[in-house]
C-alpha cells in the first residue's frame, strides 16, 4: 500500500484516542527516536524527513504530555518568563526574543504579567511554584532591596531588567552608562551645545529634578532610567558642562505619554536646548511628538537620540536615531545562564552585559 493511503487509514483508526509518540512514529514511518529528536530539536536527519514528521505531528493533533514527561525526566522542559506588561514595545519584542531562543534550544516558555497584583513580582514570585516551569527568567522594573529574599526560590531564576539581585541570582543588564555617554557624547560631536535629557526616574514627591538628585544619579548602580541619566550626566562633565536640572525631565512612566508631557514642561518652563537623549525610544517618540506640536523641527532644530532600537524607531517620521543595546543578546544571555542551572551549573551568580551600537537615523544630523 502506498504510503500516503496507510497513513489515511492509520489516522481514521486512531483519532479517538490520545496520540502518543509511537502513534507519530507509525505515522511518519519512523522510529519512535527520530520522533523524538525532532521535537527536542536534536540529532542528524534529512530535512524530508524531519517535515514529515511535523506533518504527521499537526495532522495527528499531537502534543506533548508535559505532566508524563515531567515524572519521567524531573524536567517539563518550560521557562517561566514573567513581565510587568505588554505595554512598553521593549517587553513584547523581549518577550518574543525569549520565546524564540529557547524554542530553539528544547524549551517551551510560559509567559505572564504581574502590573495587575498590588505588590507586582514579590506577590507573582510567592506563587511561582504554581506555574509548574523548571525555572524562571524575571524582568523587574522596581529595584529590589537586598534583605528581600523573594529570588530565593526552589528552582533557578535569572534576573533582568537592569536592577540588581545582590549576588542571589544571575543578572543580566545593558550596558546603560557607557552608551549613554556615547550618546550624548555624539551630539556633542555634531554641534549641539545644550543637551537635555528626556526620562529621569521621578521623585517620590514631585516631577521637577533637583540638584541633589543629579548628585545622586552620578553614582547610580541599578535602574535602566537611572543609569542612563548617569551616563548623560558624565558626558556632560567631560564636555565642561555642568547638569542643569532645568534641562532635565522626569517621567513616572516610560512610555510616549510621559515622554511628550515632561518634553512639554521643560518647554513651558522656558528650557533651552537643541539635542535630547531619551531614556528609550518610547519616551523620545513622545518627545518628538512635543517638539512637532510646538512647531521644532527634528532635526533641524533639535536632534534626538533614544535608546532600545524598538522596531518603531525605524518607522517614525523622522526616523529615530537611537541606542540599540542588542536585546537579541540580553533576551539569549538569560535563556542560556537559565538552562546552565538548570544543567546543574552551581558556580556563584554572575552579571552579564551586552555590546551596544550607536544607529544613527533621520532625528539626528549627520
Amino acid at each position: 500500500m502506498h504510503y500516503t493511503e496507510q497513513s489515511h487509514t492509520f489516522r481514521k483508526i486512531i483519532m479517538t484516542k490520545r496520540i502518543t509518540l509511537a502513534d507519530v512514529a507509525a505515522d511518519a514511518g519512523v522510529s519512535a527516536k527520530t520522533v523524538s529528536d525532532v521535537i527536542h530539536h536534536r540529532g542528524r536527519m534529512r530535512e524530508e524527513t524531519r517535515e514529515r514528521v511535523r506533518n504527521s505531528m499537526r495532522a495527528l493533533g499531537y502534543t506533548t504530555n508535559l505532566a508524563a514527561r515531567t515524572l519521567r525526566t524531573g524536567s517539563a522542559k518550560l521557562i517561566g518568563l514573567a513581565i510587568p506588561n505588554f505595554a512598553q514595545p521593549f517587553n513584547g519584542n523581549y518577550a518574543d526574543i525569549v520565546t524564540s531562543y529557547a524554542w530553539a534550544k528544547g524549551y517551551r516558555v510560559s509567559i505572564t504579567t504581574y502590573h495587575r497584583l498590588s505588590q507586582g513580582l514579590r506577590e507573582l514570585s510567592a506563587d511561582a511554584y504554581r506555574f509548574g516551569v523548571d525555572g524562571w527568567i524575571f524582568l523587574t522594573d522596581t529595584p529590589i532591596p537586598a534583605q528581600d529574599n523573594f529570588l530565593n526560590q526552589d528552582r533557578p531564576v535569572v534576573l533582568t531588567g537592569d536592577y540588581l539581585s545582590h549576588g542571589v541570582a544571575d543578572t543580566i543588564m545593558f550596558p546603560n552608562v557607557e552608551a549613554s555617554q556615547t550618546a550624548t557624547t555624539r551630539l556633542f560631536e555634531l554641534g549641539c551645545e545644550r543637551i537635555g535629557f528626556i526620562g529621569a526616574p521621578a521623585n517620590a514627591d514631585s516631577l521637577d529634578v533637583t540638584t541633589q538628585q543629579l548628585d545622586a544619579a552620578l553614582t547610580a548602580q541599578e535602574g535602566n532610567s537611572a543609569m542612563r541619566l548617569r551616563g548623560h550626566l558624565t558626558a556632560l562633565l567631560q564636555h565642561n558642562r555642568s547638569p542643569l536640572p532645568s534641562l532635565v525631565g522626569a517621567c513616572t512612566r516610560l512610555d510616549r505619554s510621559d515622554g511628550e508631557k515632561a518634553t512639554l514642561r521643560l518647554l513651558d518652563a522656558g528650557a533651552q536646548f537643541d539635542a535630547l537623549f531619551c531614556a528609550n525610544d518610547a519616551v523620545a517618540l513622545g518627545a518628538m511628538s512635543a517638539l512637532t506640536s510646538r512647531g521644532l523641527r527634528i532635526p533641524e532644530d533639535v536632534q534626538i537620540i533614544g535608546f532600545d532600537n524598538t522596531p518603531d524607531a525605524a518607522f517614525s517620521s523622522p526616523r529615530l536615531t537611537t541606542i540599540d543595546p542588542f536585546t537579541e543578546q540580553y533576551a539569549q544571555m538569560a535563556v542560556d545562564c537559565l538552562i546552565s542551572r538548570l544543567e546543574g551549573d552551581e558556580t556563584a551568580p554572575t552579571v552579564h552585559i551586552t555590546d551596544f551600537a550607536l544607529i544613527e537615523r533621520d532625528s539626528t544630523r549627520h
